[in-house]
């Protein structure tokens, strides 16, 4: 299915771009039309990116042999690098289950790290409707609490500033 996306994205940024060399309008700015599929598919390179990571630091410390299979669910958080919080899909040995992963990536300093990788429960699933359940059971497998920390912090420091901007917004509005 990742590959059908993946065709389906290059697709329409191929149109788009042919239909403005052709100066074909779309009734809108199709320069930002080609920067928000370009913006998509970086990032869901760097979300795949970062989950592939995770899955090969969890053989590595665990010494299995999970072998990535897709990304579900993607979000990123910007703390002094990106935190990107992952559900994905994973095979061992043969039987796909979801795992959800926590990893920072600081790409200025060559640094990713694995905060977060664990087995998501039927519970977690349940709770996020854009996943489907595949009837795996919850069991944590690894977490770095000292990094989780760390993010944690920057992220609080980051919206105590964001919040006295908007209150500062706020008094002179």
């Amino acid at each position: 299915m990742a590959p059908r996306r993946a065709a389906l994205f290059a697709a329409v940024l191929l149109l788009a771009s042919a239909a403005a060399v052709s100066g074909f309008h779309l009734g809108g700015d199709e320069s930002g039309l080609v920067r928000g599929v370009l913006a998509a598919l970086r990032e869901r390179a760097e979300a795949e990116d970062a989950a592939r990571f995770a899955v090969a630091h969890h053989n590595k410390n665990q010494g299995a042999a999970l072998e990535f299979t897709r990304v579900l669910k993607s979000k990123r958080q910007v703390v002094t690098g990106t935190l990107h919080d992952l559900v994905l899909e994973a095979a061992d040995a043969g039987k796909k289950s979801l795992y959800r992963a926590k990893v920072w990536v600081k790409p200025w300093e060559d640094f990713k790290s694995v905060v977060e990788f664990r087995l998501v429960g039927d519970s977690e699933v349940e709770s996020e409707p854009s996943v489907a359940s595949d009837g795996s059971s919850g069991q944590a497998i690894a977490k770095v609490s000292l990094e989780a920390d760390i993010v944690q912090e920057e992220a609080r420091l980051h919206t105590v500033e964001n919040e006295g901007l908007s209150s500062d917004f706020a008094l002179s509005s």
